[in-house]
């Protein structure tokens, strides 16, 4: 499994802990808004070995808290992941995978061996066929995506799922269509979308909401889930410069 960007400590990517970020390089996707898009083919950087980040952690133990494994797609790496994942839990360190769960079985096989201790799962329009390609450059199985929300919403793991808000693409009459499948989730959180770096070069030139706006955004989810959180753009920041 190739590394393409590593964080050596973050309190950003998984919330309440100190971890290091991991991103590895594919995506299945080609989310219009996406500001990582380097990593998309694999081209970003050069690759950062395993051994530094294992050795990384075992220099940090005692006071790291995690790892987060994100993307590009964690699960497009298969079985390369589950042996990464193997790796860290062998040093005492808990595994968050983030997924766009566009692979459901992935996410299920996460979950049932005990793979990952917590999930984050970007769920990036409501689910029909047109939205999602709208959104995500592709045409997306939609079923395979309510089943990954399903599966993580009743796994009993910490979990959060993430929506990123985009001016004329996700505003307010998407997340109402959204909410009913976050019913019982742990964490929902709401992110606004940066333009620089946007994947889709016409988003560039769009002006993200202001934060007021983001709030009242948030609000339509409110008493979906058990908690939801409007996050900020220091996320995106840090994802950018993982190489």
């Amino acid at each position: 499994m190739e590394i393409k960007g590593f964080i050596e400590n973050s309190l950003l990517e998984w919330e309440g802990r100190l971890a290091c970020v991991v991103f590895v390089p594919r995506c299945n996707l080609r989310c219009r808004y996406c500001h990582a898009g380097g990593l998309i083919g694999g081209e970003q950087a050069e690759s950062v070995s395993r051994e530094r980040v294992l050795d990384t952690i075992r220099e940090h133990e005692g006071w790291l808290d995690g790892v987060a494994i994100t993307g590009g797609e964690p699960t497009l790496h298969g079985e390369d992941l589950l042996e990464f994942i193997e790796q860290v839990h062998a040093l005492g360190v808990e595994v968050m995978v983030e997924t766009n769960g566009t692979r459901p079985g992935w996410v299920e096989r996460l979950v049932s061996e005990g793979r990952a201790d917590a999930i984050a799962m970007d769920l990036k329009a409501p689910l029909t066929r047109e939205d999602y390609r709208r959104v995500t450059g592709r045409d997306v199985d939609v079923e395979d995506v309510r089943r990954s929300v399903r599966h993580i919403i009743g796994s009993g793991i910490p979990h959060e799922f993430r929506i990123t808000v985009v001016p004329g693409l996700v505003g307010a009459e998407e997340l109402e269509r959204m909410a009913p499948e976050l019913q019982g989730a742990r964490t929902v959180v709401v992110q606004n979308f940066q333009p620089d770096n946007c994947l889709d070069l016409t988003l560039r030139t769009v002006e993200p909401y202001m934060p007021e706006e983001v709030d009242a955004l948030a609000s339509v989810l409110g008493g979906v889930a058990e908690r939801v959180v409007v996050r900020g753009r220091e996320r995106a920041l840090a994802v950018r410069s993982a190489g």
